[in-house]
């Protein structure tokens, strides 16, 4: 095996500012706002981070860091260091179904500790074709991970308590408005371009005048509480602990999450069809939900409503959005906040590679095109999984001591089992995701599927062209991943005469200024998972374009991939 970098043209570091002028503005710090910034901070393009808040959030609200997210950490540097945070290493973290908490339970699915998946010993690396399992961490312990990285980063600045009030067009730059929370005192920053990962409410999406699509209220409202009590945690402690549960009250229902293993929890509840939010007491919910009442502090207590919203554009000419500012939907299998940071590393490297000239401006059409067609196939999964799960456990002798009742719950487990199931081993959603129908990608007329999701919990590896490039373990037990180049990497499997057949490409590359990196594979079953002797991955970890010969046209294919007319029909950067 042989990982040759091609030489490169001038970095992104190499732009400059003009005082409060920036290459690129960010509004938001939350998990996608700040995955963004890193990811061009390590690119050395200049970034401005406007957020609200003046700490990171206290509102658990994302509680899974899936697969793919995991393996853009890896990337970053930062798996390890995320792995070791949120539960204790030796915390469970299996998904539990009772009538409640303390209650009788009705079935598990097993997940291993993080020290297990530290240590290699995870059942889940046979499960799983990935080299980074997906991690149970709440985001009050995953946001301040990604802020101490940001900190080191001297091409990135934040500025906390600046809430953005409004952004405009002119020319070339956008006049970002953004107001001191503590003063009031408004100011404003120019950007070349502008991202709005600002949330659900963003005023980034109103400024483009982008509409948000699908249904306002996609199933019952719910209550969320987040508490502490020692007490809970060591009942929970002496039992056969799990990290999520589910559970099935007589006239409550919802799930239940263990935070840190001893004394943080956050509950939710679906609220009745008959009821409002403001109806439904929150201590009525607790102690349905853990069988009995138990001391405890509240911390906070939210009433909100599920949606499955996907914005009508991501994209007006300099002003992009990402994550929940470009779609929302209800909060299962954590496809929320993983679908934002697969949008931030989608769009880093197209904006890096056009502010370095590298790409056109086509590009950023093509992170619209691919995200939100991802985006509207991940909302309908999230959907299918709350609609699946919605009639279990509802008949009226559920909960009744009598062997109906004994047969309800036993029914209930099976078919848990058999529905819900996709929910936790959702591989066709963190790997199975499909970039259809963008000129970013390069396949041959016909090739492939053109559906973004084929199913959940499906996940066969390809190397086809949209396709996430599939890992495979290596000879010397390092992952693929690990050998892939900073940006563009050209995969040459099994077939050594192949490289230099492929210089014309890698010259050409050179040339123009495109980052690739040539990596020569070779191993007894490496082409049967690819099933391609070439391979063009891109930044994001997406297959740009395969084959089993070099391209007739190395300027046709960058000009495609890029968007970069002039490059078509050029063969070497001499031609």
């Amino acid at each position: 095996m042989a990982n040759k970098q091609a030489p490169q043209g001038p970095g992104p570091g190499d732009l400059r500012r003009d005082g409060d002028d920036w290459p690129v503005v960010i509004a938001g710090a939350g998990p996608v706002g700040t995955c963004l910034a890193l990811e061009l901070g390590r690119r050395g393009v200049p970034t401005f981070v406007l957020e609200t808040e003046l700490e990171t959030t206290t509102n658990p609200r994302c509680n899974t860091t899936n697969a793919r997210s995991m393996e853009y950490f890896r990337r970053m540097g930062i798996a390890d260091r995320v792995r070791r945070a949120g539960l204790p290493l030796d915390h469970v973290t299996d998904v539990v179904y009772s009538t409640a908490i303390l209650g009788d339970e009705l079935t598990r699915f097993e997940f291993s500790a993080s020290g297990q998946v530290l240590s290699g010993e995870a059942h889940e690396f046979a499960d799983w074709p990935t080299p980074e399992p997906q991690h149970r961490i709440s985001q009050i312990y995953l946001e301040p991970i990604l802020h101490e990285e940001l900190a080191r980063l001297a091409s990135v600045q934040l500025r906390r308590g600046a809430h953005v009030v409004g952004a405009t067009q002119h020319g070339d730059r956008v006049v970002v408005r953004f107001r001191d929370t503590a003063t009031g005192e408004e100011s404003e920053v120019h950007a070349r371009y502008l991202v709005g990962c600002d949330g659900g409410t963003s005023v980034v999406r109103r400024s483009i005048g982008a509409v948000l699509e699908g249904d306002g209220k996609a199933a019952e409202e719910r209550l969320s509480v987040y508490f502490r009590s020692s007490e809970l945690g060591r009942e929970l402690a002496q039992g056969r602990p799990g990290w999520m549960y589910w559970w099935y009250g007589e006239k409550l229902r919802g799930s239940f999450v263990q935070l840190n293993g001893t004394d943080l929890f956050l509950c939710h509840a679906r609220v009745p069809e008959h009821m409002t939010p403001d109806q439904l007491d929150e201590d009525e919910v607790l102690v349905t939900a853990i069988g009995r009442p138990v001391e405890h502090e509240k911390i906070q207590v939210i009433r909100w409503t599920p949606r499955r919203l996907v914005a009508d554009r991501f994209r007006s000419d300099a002003i992009l959005l990402a994550g929940d500012a470009a779609h929302l939907w209800l909060p299962l299998g954590g496809f929320g906040m993983n679908t934002g940071i697969g949008d931030a590393v989608g769009l880093a490297w197209r904006l890096c590679a056009v502010l370095d000239g590298w790409a056109g401006e086509r590009v950023l059409d093509d992170y619209e095109v691919e995200r939100r067609s991802v985006g509207e196939a991940t909302s309908q999964a999230a959907l299918k999984i709350d609609r699946d799960m919605k009639q279990i456990g509802r008949d009226p002798e559920f909960h009744a001591d009598s062997e109906r009742g004994r047969a309800l719950r036993e029914e209930a487990a099976r078919l848990i089992e058999q529905r819900d199931r996709q929910q936790w081993y959702s591989q066709g959603v963190q790997f199975g995701s499909r970039y259809v129908g963008s000129l970013g990608i390069v396949a041959p007329p016909g090739s492939g599927n053109d559906t973004a999701i084929e199913d959940i919990g499906t996940y066969v590896p390809s190397a086809d062209s949209g396709a996430r490039f599939p890992h495979v373990w290596l000879a010397d037990g390092t992952s693929v991943f690990d050998r892939l180049g900073p940006e563009f990497t050209l995969v040459v499997v099994d077939t050594p005469e192949l490289v230099a057949r492929v210089t014309p490409l890698l010259d050409l590359a050179q040339g123009l200024g495109v980052p690739m990196t040539l990596l020569e594979l070779t191993g007894p079953d490496i082409l049967d998972v690819y099933r391609h002797r070439l391979v063009l991955v891109r930044p994001d970890l997406f297959v740009a374009w395969s084959g089993d010969e070099p391209p007739g046209d190395p300027g046709e294919l960058l000009a495609a991939l890029l968007g970069r007319e002039e490059t078509a029909h050029q063969t070497s950067p001499q031609s």
